[in-house]
């Protein structure tokens, strides 16, 4: 493994993670304007940019938040080495850690994705749903 092998491992869980990060934006953004579009053609609330700014800041704070877990899993194997190089005892073999660590940065983007998806797709069957509503016209005889 070795330190210059923990750097190049980073950049690459860095480099997953900003593809990540492309497509946590497009799903963000189809959550955001489903979502507001729906909002105000119902009638259930007002558009409020104050409200947009905090859900786009916690996006950006959910996908800090998964890139720093990706970054953590990745550095497991690689402090493992370092443990067992300055002790000279094998806590888990880095073939299980570099595994696990795998099964971490998936599983940190498989659920960043799936998290934020499920919103985004609830957001596009109302919209689509509203798109198909018929409004109910009724006659009131009303005599004088």
């Amino acid at each position: 493994l070795g330190g210059y092998n923990m750097l190049e491992a980073i950049l690459t869980t860095l480099k997953i993670m900003g593809w990540l990060g492309v497509v946590l934006a497009l799903v963000v953004m189809v959550n955001t304007v489903c979502g507001t579009v729906f909002n105000i053609s119902s009638k259930k609330e007002a558009f409020s940019w104050g409200r947009l700014f905090k859900g786009l800041g916690k996006s950006l704070v959910f996908y800090l938040s998964a890139t720093l877990m990706g970054i953590a899993c990745t550095m497991l194997p690689y402090i493992n080495e370092m443990i067992t190089k300055a002790f000279g005892t094998v806590l888990l073999s880095n073939d299980i850690l570099t595994t696990l660590s795998s099964v971490g940065v998936l599983g940190v983007v498989v659920a960043a994705i799936v998290s934020l998806g499920k919103k985004a797709i609830a957001n596009v069957v109302k919209l689509a749903n509203m798109a198909y509503e018929t409004e109910e016209i009724t006659w009131n005889v009303e005599e004088e």
